[in-house]
Formats: structure tokens, sequence, C-alpha cells
């Protein structure tokens, strides 16, 4: 757990696993059955529930389609906002993760959106939502990189962003609770 500034709460997800595509950008992929089944079995295992007041999501594919899950489970309309986006970057092949690692360590690489844009456009969506549920939960669907600059941000330096990527799971979700805490939203499963 981080501790981070008390206010309502605000649950992240990561996107379920697409389905990659040869010779596509990863912002075209989308999920399978089995992605959608995943998301939908993470919706239901989330610990907020009927708290939920809005969902948000990307409008890459398989944010929109992993937030439409969540949606359906908890009967809670979806929203795409593009400012939700992947953080800008070319695609990497081999050694992306170790490319991925130094950007997150705030190293900032030739074609990739600068850190703080990321955080802004973030920062400015997860603001509205949190307005607009007021003391329901907001629920932002959106992807590694991203939500990793922008918990990074948000909580400060303590954050160790290449930790919370290293970490991410597909599908994945983190509440940001009313005391400040940043913990996994999954209930177990027996």
């Amino acid at each position: 757990m981080v501790p981070a500034v008390q206010g309502p709460p605000t649950l992240y997800v990561r996107h379920a696993m697409a389905v990659p595509e040869d010779g596509t950008h990863p912002t075209t992929w989308v999920l399978d059955e089995e992605g959608r089944a995943s998301a939908r079995a993470m919706a239901e295992q989330l610990e907020v529930g009927p708290r939920i007041g809005v969902v948000v999501a990307s409008t890459e594919p398989k944010a929109l389609a992993t937030a439409e899950e969540i949606g359906a489970v908890w009967g809670v309309d979806v929203v795409g906002d593009d400012r939700l986006r992947e953080a800008k970057r070319p695609w990497v092949g081999p050694g992306y993760r170790a490319v991925v690692h130094r950007y997150l360590r705030g190293e900032q690489h030739d074609g990739w959106e600068a850190h703080a844009a990321v955080a802004k456009r973030v920062g400015a969506v997860v603001d509205e939502a949190v307005e607009v549920s007021g003391e329901r939960v907001a629920v932002i669907v959106s992807h590694g990189l991203t939500l990793a600059l922008h918990l990074g941000e948000r909580l400060g330096p303590e954050f160790d962003r290449e930790w919370f990527w290293s970490s991410l799971a597909f599908p994945d979700a983190w509440l940001l609770d009313e005391q400040g805490l940043l913990h996994r939203c999954i209930r177990p499963t027996l």
C-alpha cells in the first residue's frame, strides 16, 4: 500500500490481454472471447461493485471492451475518453521491457510522449470522473504505462512506477481508497 492524499475513491483498471496482430500497432488490438471473459471475471470480483459511479475508458479497443464488461456486470454506462490512451511511443520489439523501465525511471526516449503530458491528460480525466461520481467510485480503464505515470504524479516520489507497471496483470484493478491508500482491488477466488 502507498499513502496518498485522501479523497473520493478511484479504481484504476488495466485492460485485459489483447490479441496481437502482426503488422498492426497495439493501439488497434482487440479482445477475443478469452480476453472478454477475463475482463468479465475481474469485474465480478471487484470489491467496489454497487458503489461504482462512472466508468471512463481509453478509446483503444482493448480498454473499451474491458470497460464494457465492467459496465455490463455492474449496470453502469461506459464513457470513452481518448485522453486515457496509452502513452505515445513507437512500437518496440525485442528489448521493449528494458526501454519501458528506463522510461518509467524518468528517461525520455525519442518519439515517446513526455511523462508530464501523460500525467496531465490522465489527471484531468480522473478529476472529472471523481467529480461526476461524488462519493461513489470512479472507474478508470486504461493502460499500464499511462496508469503508472499518472499514479506516479498523483502519489509522488514514494510511488514506484516501475514496480507498479511490472506488477500489473491483464486485466488488473487497483483502488485508491478514501484513506489515500492504493491496493489491489480484486477479491481472491477460492
